[in-house]
Formats: C-alpha cells, structure tokens, sequence
C-alpha cells in the first residue's frame, strides 16, 4: 500500500512539474511540399545596414534575432513599433548574442543616407539594432515569403501596408515565433522567449 502511494505522489509530481513548464517552442519555419511538412532556415539574403555593411546569414548565425518590416517615412505603425524596439534594445543592451534586423521596404527612398539619418535621430545603435536596406523588390518579396509575412503599397503611394509583427529566429536560423509588437502582452511573451533561446 505505501508503494502503492509513494508511486502516485511520485507521478503527480512528475505532471505537476510538467504542467508548470513552458512548452519548448515550436519551429514556424516550414513549408509543406508534396504533402510532407519541410523545414527551412531563414539563410538566404544579403541586404546593407546603416553603418553601410553587408549583412548575410552569416551576419545572424549563433545568435538570436528578430526580424520585421518598417520603413523611415512611415506615418502609422512604424513610429510605434520603434518604441517597442529601443524597449528590447535596452532590455537585451548586454546580451552580444542577440539583435534586432529590420528591413525597409522602400529601398528607393530609404538609401544608406537616410538610414544613417534615422538611426541617429532615434538613438538606434546598431550593435543591438540594425535597419537594412535591400536593393530590389524581387529582394524583398523573397524575404517577405521567407517571414511569412507580405507588404504592398497603398493606391495613394503615401504609405505602405505591412505587419506590426516580428519574427524571432533562433540562433540555428529557424523561426521560433511571430508577435505584435503593438501589443504589450505580446512584447512581454517576445523578452521572455528570446531569454528561453539565449539560455
């Protein structure tokens, strides 16, 4: 009998230890192809950053990395986003092993110049944070598809419609999650995850 019950209190233990720890995170970098389920790594771009150096998938290996959409002239969502990011930037400031890449998607207006403007306006370091600039629209349709995420032009030509979401990648490339920057509970679910990678 006291087997009996040293066994069961062993394995409600066992569940509750279980129940109380966060799932490993998934991996969202797939496709399916011929009905089988691939995965891929987000390893195939180069693009230039506001220090005017090339970034490559070797740039983002061994460490972890959020990528996102934005561009320097956008009116809507971009000026809020950017808060949230200098946030992570501050909260990440000594961690060497993690960045933030985001990707302008108006690569005509938004040359090295501007890039450059804009980082030093808004006090983004590139050491934590780097703005890209890519130098096609095949280039970033081809990473839009990548982030399973999409971008287009407003009729006006004034704005552009993109994401509030970002992409967390870990330090292998694959993509572990997607959050909207805009919502607090969001960003506060993101610093958690990226301290679950970095450990």
């Amino acid at each position: 009998m006291k087997s009996k019950i040293f066994s069961l209190a062993i394995l409600l233990l066992f569940a509750c230890k279980t129940k109380n720890e966060p799932a490993e995170l998934p991996i969202l970098s797939y496709n399916y192809i011929d009905g089988k389920k691939k995965l891929y790594k987000v390893d195939d771009y180069k693009f230039i950053n506001q220090d005017g150096d090339i970034i490559t998938s070797s740039s983002t290996e061994g460490k972890v990395h959020t990528m996102n959409f934005f561009f320097t002239s956008c009116p809507s969502i971009c000026p809020p986003m950017r808060i949230k990011q200098l946030e992570i930037a501050d909260t990440f400031s000594e961690e060497k092993e993690f960045r933030q890449y985001s990707i302008s998607i108006d690569y005509i207006k938004d040359t090295l110049e501007q890039l450059q403007y804009y980082s030093k306006i808004h006090n983004i370091n590139s050491r934590q944070w780097q703005i890209l600039r890519a130098s096609s629209e095949e280039q970033l349709q081809g990473i839009a598809n990548t982030l399973k995420t999409n971008f287009k032009p407003n009729e006006d030509g004034t704005d552009f419609y993109h994401s509030s979401y970002v992409a967390l990648i870990d330090k292998e490339q694959y993509i572990r999650g997607f959050y909207n920057i805009l919502l607090d509970e969001e960003v506060a679910l993101l610093k958690q995850d990226i301290k679950r990678l970095l450990n």
